[in-house]
């Protein structure tokens, strides 16, 4: 017989998918749990129902109290990364850092129905009980989120072979100085975001371009100082990606977005305070 307890693991992917922070995903997960004890336990029936209900509304009031702090944000906001042998489940396609990137165009609950609904299949009637709008309202909600998301995140997803071919390739001509090689792995309408929380050195604005972001990654070679320890290659938030280090300059953590055989989008994150899970 399964406890509450089984449960931790689909909250905090709900929790994850609305906030983009560990630490704020399980505070989340935890209060839930908190409250489903004060509750008096026993009399609940259906534990995973409650806990799901309970963790999404605290994460719908959570992003709206923050709603101030993300948008005085410095620079561009990217999720924090989690390590691939530590996804909490296996959608990892909802985990990527397009997919929530894109989720942050989305008003708290229609973030809620939408996750709820595409990443983990939630119907009607319970999406309508968890965010308390109805069910007509959350079809529409849906509806309308595709549109706006334009379906971006369901396209089929670059083999992980051929991905990760991709990624090596990409910081070989990066690392070496290989301009036009690192310009023909990018597509024409590339893009590049970097995360430095106004606390390291990162792009403020998203740089469009294959000949800017050649450029910027030239730049970076700088940062690489001689000692460092070689980029170590992992899977972060369900796709390839690479974790390296600038000694006293900091860490990079980066991830992709394909589209064929070609990098569609670079994701750089620099914050300190995001990246400490994913450090040695």
């Amino acid at each position: 017989m399964s406890s509450a307890n089984d449960h931790r693991p689909h909250l905090f992917g709900i929790a994850y998918r609305m906030l983009g922070r560990v630490t704020e995903a399980e505070d989340m997960v935890q209060e839930a749990y908190l409250r489903y004890h004060l509750e008096l336990e026993g009399s609940i029936s259906l534990p995973k129902a409650w806990l799901t209900k309970a963790v999404t509304r605290l994460c719908i009031d959570q992003l709206r109290s923050a709603r101030r702090q993300r948008e005085e944000y410095v620079g561009s906001w990217l999720p924090e990364p989690i390590i691939g042998e530590n996804l909490p489940d296996e959608l990892a396609d909802t985990l990527s850092t397009a997919f929530m990137l894109m989720l942050e165009t989305l008003s708290p609950v229609d973030r809620a129905v939408f996750i709820l609904r595409e990443a983990f299949d939630h119907d009607y009637p319970a999406i309508s009980e968890i965010t308390g709008r109805s069910e007509a309202a959350c079809r529409q909600i849906v509806s309308r989120a595709k549109d706006k998301l334009g379906r971006q995140s369901t396209n089929a997803p670059t083999a992980t072979e051929e991905a990760e071919r991709l990624v090596r390739e990409f910081l070989s001509a990066a690392q070496s100085g290989e301009l036009s090689q690192l310009l023909a792995l990018l597509t024409d309408d590339a893009i590049l975001y970097s995360d430095g929380g106004g606390k390291v050195r990162a792009a403020l604005l998203p740089i469009y371009g294959p000949d800017r972001i050649g450029r910027m990654f030239m730049g970076m070679r700088r940062l690489n100082t001689e000692g460092s320890p070689p980029p170590r290659f992992v899977t972060i938030n369900g796709s390839p990606g690479v974790v390296i280090s600038h000694g006293e300059q900091g860490v990079s953590v980066m991830t992709f977005a394909f589209e064929g055989n070609r990098v569609k989008a670079v994701y750089v994150v620099r914050n300190p305070d995001k990246i400490a899970g994913v450090l040695p």
